[in-house]
C-alpha cells in the first residue's frame, strides 16, 4: 500500500508530484486534510501508527480517531491552523483501531490558494508515546526522587535552559550557601578549582546536545574556605511540548574519597581503579607496535572482545580498512597535550560504529604509549542526519507551496 489519496475537485494542489518525497518517507506519519478535518491522503506510516488501512482512514475525521478528552483542543488547533499562514505544533492522543492510545506531536499547515483561501491541511505526525509513558513514570517518581535526596547525604539541583542552577535544596548539609550557586553555570562558580579547559569543553557540549551524564568530578571551595571534590550526575529536562528546558540531578560530596585517591595518584593502584571503573571504553596503545597493553572493562562489554582477545590484537584491527593510515599518522604526534579525533571502528561483531576518541601520550610499563577514551556516537550522528533529511524534506514541501501560489 504506498500513499493513499482521494482527489476531491484539485483539493490537494500539484497532485503526487507534489507530495511523493514526503509521503515516501516511513518513520514520520505525514496526512493531508481537508478544511472541514477529513482525511484526504496519508502515507504508509501514518497507516501503521493508528492501525487502518488507508482507505478506512480516508473514511475518517480527524475528531473521529482522536481522543475524546482531546477532541475540543483539536477543534481549537484546527482553527488557529486555518487562521495564521505560519505551521502549528501541537500534541494530543489519537485512538487507534484496536482502542490503545497513541500520543502524536503533530507539525501542522495550511495549503492556500493565490487569494488565501485554504485548500488542505498538511500534517507531520510524530509518534510520542513512549516519551509520554517515559513523562509520566519521570513525575509519578519526582517526589519519591526528592525524598530518596532528602534521606540521603546528596543533594539536589536544578538547573534553567542556559545551564545555571534554580535550586539546590540540601546542599547547605555540606557547608554550601545556595546563593553564591544561584544564577550561575558550574563553571562560574566563585572557587572552582581549574580544571583543563578540555574537560569543561567536554562537559558543556554534553549539556549543549542535551545528554545525560554521571560522576563529572571537580572541586570548589566551601563556605569555610575548605576544597572539596563534588561530583555530579544529570539528566536533561524537557517540557510537555518536547522542548529543552534546563536540568537537574544530584550531587555528593566525594571529598574523602577524592583525597584518598590522590594520595595515590602515582601508584599504578590509583590508576588501575580509575581506568577499570571508568564508563567509557578505555584502553592504552603502545605506540612503536600499535599492541594494546591494557583495556577496561567497558572496552571488553563495547566491543565484543575477551580480555586476552584484546590484548593480542593491534589497534588498526578495530579500524575501518579506509581508515588505517590515517590511525598511522595520528600516532606520529608524540605531543603532551590532549588529543580528540574521530573515527570508524569495527565490533567483533562485524558491526561499524563512529567513535569519538580523546587521547594522550604517556609512559606504561616503561614504554611510550597512548590512553585513549573512546565515545560511542553512531546512534547520535544518525539522529542528526534523520532530523536533517526531514527538515529538508519539509523545506522542499514548502517551497513547492509558494511555487504553486506563483
Amino acid at each position: 500500500m504506498g500513499g493513499k489519496d482521494r482527489q476531491s475537485g484539485g483539493a490537494i494542489p500539484g497532485g503526487e508530484a507534489l507530495f511523493e518525497s514526503l509521503f515516501g518517507q516511513n518513520f514520520v506519519g505525514v496526512g493531508v486534510g481537508s478544511p472541514e478535518g477529513r482525511f484526504l491522503r496519508v502515507n504508509e506510516a501514518l497507516c501503521r501508527m493508528l492501525g487502518y488501512e488507508g482507505e478506512e482512514l480516508l473514511d475518517r475525521s480527524f475528531q473521529e480517531i482522536t481522543h475524546p478528552d482531546d477532541q475540543q483542543a483539536s477543534q481549537d488547533f484546527q482553527q488557529e491552523l486555518l487562521t495564521t499562514s505560519q505551521s502549528r505544533v501541537y500534541e494530543k492522543r489519537y485512538l487507534r483501531k484496536d482502542g490503545s492510545i497513541l500520543w502524536v506531536r503533530i507539525t501542522g499547515t495550511f495549503l492556500r490558494d493565490a487569494s488565501g483561501a485554504p485548500l488542505c491541511s498538511v500534517a507531520l505526525v510524530y509518534d510520542i508515546t513512549r516519551q509520554k509513558a517515559a513523562e509520566d513514570a519521570l513525575k509519578a517518581s519526582e517526589n519519591r526522587f526528592r525524598r530518596m535526596v532528602e534521606m540521603s547525604s546528596d543533594w539536589y539541583w536544578v538547573q534553567d535552559e542556559n545551564f545555571r542552577f534554580v535550586e539546590l535544596p540540601g546542599v547547605e548539609k555540606r557547608g554550601f550557601e545556595q546563593d553564591v550557586y544561584i544564577g550561575k553555570a558550574r563553571w562560574e562558580v566563585p572557587g572552582v578549582a581549574p580544571l583543563p579547559e578540555k574537560v569543561w569543553q567536554q562537559h558543556r557540549d554534553k549539556l549543549e546536545r542535551h545528554e545525560a551524564f554521571s560522576d563529572f568530578v571537580y572541586a570548589t571551595t566551601d563556605s569555610a574556605g575548605d576544597l572539596r571534590y563534588l561530583s555530579v550526575t544529570g539528566e536533561p529536562i524537557f517540557d510537555a511540548q518536547g522542548s529543552f528546558s534546563g536540568y537537574h540531578g544530584i550531587g555528593s560530596d566525594i571529598t574523602a574519597t577524592a583525597r584518598a585517591q590522590k594520595a595515590l595518584e602515582d601508584s599504578e593502584l590509583r590508576y588501575r581503579m580509575l581506568f577499570d571503573i571508568h564508563p567509557h571504553p578505555m584502553w592504552v596503545i603502545e605506540n612503536k607496535t600499535l599492541r594494546f597493553l591494557a583495556v577496561n572493562q567497558a572496552a571488553v562489554n563495547h566491543y565484543g572482545y575477551a580480555r586476552d582477545e584484546f590484548l593480542s590484537m593491534t589497534v588498526d584491527q578495530l579500524r575501518h580498512p579506509d581508515e588505517v593510515a590515517k590511525l598511522l599518522r595520528d600516532f606520529q604526534d608524540q605531543s603532551n597535550s590532549y588529543m580528540q579525533r574521530v573515527a570508524r571502528h569495527l565490533k567483533k561483531s562485524g558491526e561499524e560504529i563512529d567513535v569519538e576518541i580523546v587521547s594522550f601520550n604517556l609512559e606504561f610499563d616503561g614504554k611510550p604509549a597512548r590512553l585513549g577514551v573512546i565515545n560511542d556516537v553512531t546512534e547520535h550522528l544518525k539522529s542528526e542526519s534523520q532530523a536533517r533529511e526531514l527538515d529538508q524534506r519539509y523545506r522542499e514541501l514548502l517551497a513547492s507551496k509558494d511555487a504553486g501560489k506563483r
